[in-house]
């Protein structure tokens, strides 16, 4: 194998792998803010007058909404995957 060859392998796996951290970690980070969210937005709704239980049922939107964004990320990474590297104008320009 090529200096080169070996040099772009590992450029692009250490890519890789620093976006699959930023995307790890972001995951995280909406997960704990959803749940901090909801149980405030919860408390709020209860020191009003509403029960706990209609609160919780109001408060699910967010996580229901939290589901719905980490979906639409997973399917256009699940997407871009099956497509093969659809960002590069030319069929094998991402070989080269």
């Amino acid at each position: 194998m090529k200096a080169s060859t070996i040099a772009t392998v590992l450029k692009g796996s250490y890519y890789i792998l620093k976006m699959s951290g930023s995307l790890l970690s972001a995951w995280l980070t909406l997960g704990w803010r959803v749940g901090r969210a909801r149980r405030s937005f919860e408390k709020q709704l209860v020191k009003g007058g509403m029960t706990r239980e209609d609160a919780r049922q109001v408060s699910k939107v967010y996580s229901e909404l939290k589901d719905q964004m980490m979906s639409t990320v997973k399917g256009a990474i699940s997407s871009a995957r099956k497509s093969g590297n659809s960002h590069f104008p030319f069929p094998n320009a991402a070989s080269t």
